[in-house]
């Protein structure tokens, strides 16, 4: 019975962190980039399986096709481990946004932060309003 407890522990957790984005999103520089999104703000912690992404400033540092990249102002804690990492912005519909770590050299997007209140920096209005 533990064999299978543990398969399915190893095939859960690998299927949350297997929707990888571009192995190497390409790094900006503030001239680059959507001009009135250079910041996002969390107003509080999400949790994501057992990630947890700090409240705070995220700033724009990468971009890949799909989207946006804006790095998390200290790492991700992953119980006692720390990561790289930040929340993700669809150029497609820049309300889906989604958690990323980097994980073995590359990007892992996790969860979904649509619902979880934060604004971009200078934007009068939330861009959630939960």
């Amino acid at each position: 019975m533990k064999r299978v407890q543990l398969f399915l522990l190893v095939t859960c957790h690998l299927s949350l962190l297997g929707c990888a984005g571009s192995p190497h999103p390409q790094l900006i520089s503030p001239s680059e980039g959507p001009p009135s999104r250079r910041a996002l703000e969390l107003f509080q912690e999400k949790q994501i399986a057992t990630l947890h992404f700090p409240p705070g400033i995220y700033t724009l540092s990468a971009v890949d096709k799909i989207g946006y990249y804006y790095r998390a102002p200290r790492k991700i804690r992953e119980g006692g481990a720390w990561l790289d990492g930040g929340i993700f912005v669809s150029k497609r519909d820049p309300r889906k946004l989604r958690g990323y770590v980097y994980r073995v050299g590359t990007v892992a997007h996790v969860g979904n932060f649509s619902h979880a209140r934060y604004h971009f920096v200078g934007e009068d209005i939330p861009a959630a309003d939960h």
